[in-house]
């Protein structure tokens, strides 16, 4: 069955209204106008979570491509013990494959660790998709466990364990070990509970405020990428008629985008074999029918070539911000709205949000690689079909 979206996204924002912060902050003053907006969190609804195989709670360790001499030499950088090191190199089920070396410490020794040694071990097991949840770990957003967790309503000793669990890269707070904080619960419920709270992220709910001495003008064609999209143009002009009106920044969105902001993928948008990514997203900004075929990396990018140009400005509405690395790939895209605020989709996971999001929280997730750089692309119109 399918689930409404407009239910979830209304039941999503009542949820963060009561979790987020209710203090308002202000865009820097630009094009865009003036905007307001509210900090709140949203978790996956529990019909995502159910469909989540729940991981071992056993931990294991696997470093690609190495040997024992050369795990026993990354576990000595992080300061481990040699007592301990031996006890994994020599258990029976350690096990030396083509493609990694697998080792399995106990619930006991990953608590004891030190968030300086959990970085270096988890940066060596990111590099593998053998070892998912470090190699896409939780970005904590705004690197405190307590405001993130706000509002989630765990017990007091499940948040001091996911903090006691996070390390840094960076200046970025993650979280990977689902297996030691999944080993403390007695229940599925209580499990899958958990792991719901784990998928909280920050979105932005924000709204443009407007007087009757503005620029309706200026506005309209901000808002409408010059006049591109002249539906809008009779809410702008009928909100600033109004002195002190406003209009909630999801509906100056196009189509597509006003009905995915603050949901989930439903099944219905997974039938092409793999769920809406960043690059879909961005892609699909103005387009009233989403186009599948983004979703396939080559073709996005021939799509960027073909119908987009790099910007020699500052970013507008509809920009798309390419998150490139050092080799010149893309990683993340995400669209520019207003001042430092996207509209974004941060991975193919069925329980990541499309939001609309500060920059630097984006920047938290893909911006942490050496040589990562953002480049702009803006839509050209008049080439488009």
């Amino acid at each position: 069955m399918r689930v409404p979206q407009v239910s979830i996204a209304l039941t999503l924002l009542l949820t963060g209204w009561l979790a987020g912060e209710t203090k308002p902050q202000t865009c820097k003053p630009g094009p865009w106008g003036q905007i307001e907006y509210r900090t709140i969190y949203l978790e996956a609804p529990a019909w995502v979570i159910e469909h989540f195989p729940m991981p071992s709670t056993q931990p294991r360790w696997s470093f690609p491509d190495a040997t024992p001499t050369s795990v026993r030499t990354i576990l000595n950088r992080a300061g481990l013990a040699e007592p301990m090191i031996a006890g994994w190199l020599n258990d029976p089920r350690c096990r030396q494959e083509q493609e990694a070396l697998t080792i399995y410490p106990s619930v006991e020794e990953i608590e004891a660790l030190g968030s300086n040694a959990r970085t270096i071990i988890y940066r060596e097991l990111a590099k593998s998709s053998l070892n998912p949840f470090h190699k896409e770990p939780v970005i904590i957003p705004g690197s405190s466990v307590d405001e993130w967790l706000r509002g989630a309503k765990l017990e007091k000793s499940a948040v001091e364990l996911i903090e006691k669990l996070t390390y840094l890269e960076g200046d970025t707070l993650m979280f990977s070990d689902y297996a030691v904080l999944l080993s403390h619960c007695d229940t599925d419920r209580e499990a899958r509970r958990l792991v719901k709270a784990t998928t909280r992220a920050r979105t932005m709910v924000a709204s443009l405020k407007l007087n009757s001495g503005d620029d309706v003008e200026s506005l309209s064609r901000y808002w409408t990428a010059g006049f591109h999209r002249k539906d809008i143009l009779p809410l702008l002009e009928s909100a600033a008629e109004q002195d002190g009106g406003e209009i909630d920044l999801a509906h100056l969105l196009p189509p597509l985008p006003r009905k995915l902001i603050y949901t989930y993928p439903t099944p219905d948008l997974e039938l092409a074999g793999r769920s809406p990514n960043c690059h879909w997203t961005s892609l699909n900004f103005f387009n009233y029918a989403p186009q599948e075929l983004y979703l396939d990396l080559k073709l996005a990018a021939s799509h960027v070539l073909a119908e987009y140009s790099k910007a020699k400005d500052d970013p507008r509405f509809g920009d798309v911000l390419m998150f490139l690395d050092a080799a010149g790939n893309a990683h993340h895209s995400c669209v520019f709205i207003a001042d430092d605020l996207v509209f974004t989709k941060n991975g193919e996971n069925s329980a990541v949000p499309w939001v609309l999001a500060r920059l630097d929280d984006v920047k938290q997730v893909y911006g942490r690689q050496p040589g990562s750089r953002i480049e702009v692309f803006r839509k050209r119109w008049e080439t488009s079909s």
